[in-house]
């Protein structure tokens, strides 16, 4: 088994499923990086002048009317805003399950003790049901 914490079931999805997922990933990559280019513009023109140049932070601050800069960080921090949000909604959805003893697992089965410590410690165990589903027994067998 993978240590690894992310879950690729990409071999499950079907090929148009695939397709999408590759599709909205190129597109919200491309959005990204859009953001950045006037950022990543302003930067790779003040490197050409030169860091102390006294003309370099007047033509960063006119480089757009001040609304579109306000719109583009206002843009750019949204997203990334977004995206954080994004990464944390998965572990505010799913709580990891209670840790239980033996003993509650007994009594919600209605097993005894011994028998589910001993399937534990087999490398195959069969659990035989009756036509309700309920667990009736619960059988070791040697591999």
């Amino acid at each position: 088994m993978s240590a690894s914490l992310i879950i690729n079931a990409r071999d499950s999805l079907r090929w148009h499923q695939r397709l999408f997922s590759d599709a909205s990933t190129v597109l919200m990559w491309g959005a990204w990086l859009k953001l950045w280019l006037p950022v990543l513009s302003s930067i790779a023109w003040a490197l050409g002048y030169g860091a102390l140049s006294r003309i370099a932070p007047a033509k960063l601050l006119s480089a757009g009317s001040a609304h579109e800069i306000e719109r583009y960080a206002l843009a750019l921090v949204g997203a990334s805003g977004t995206l954080l949000l994004w990464n944390r909604l998965p572990s505010v959805r799913v709580r990891a399950a209670e840790v239980q003893s033996v003993g509650d697992y007994a009594r919600h089965f209605e097993l005894p003790e011994d028998e589910i410590l001993a399937g534990r410690a087999t490398s195959v165990c069969v659990v035989h049901h009756d036509e309700g589903g309920r667990i009736v027994r619960v059988e070791r067998r040697t591999a």
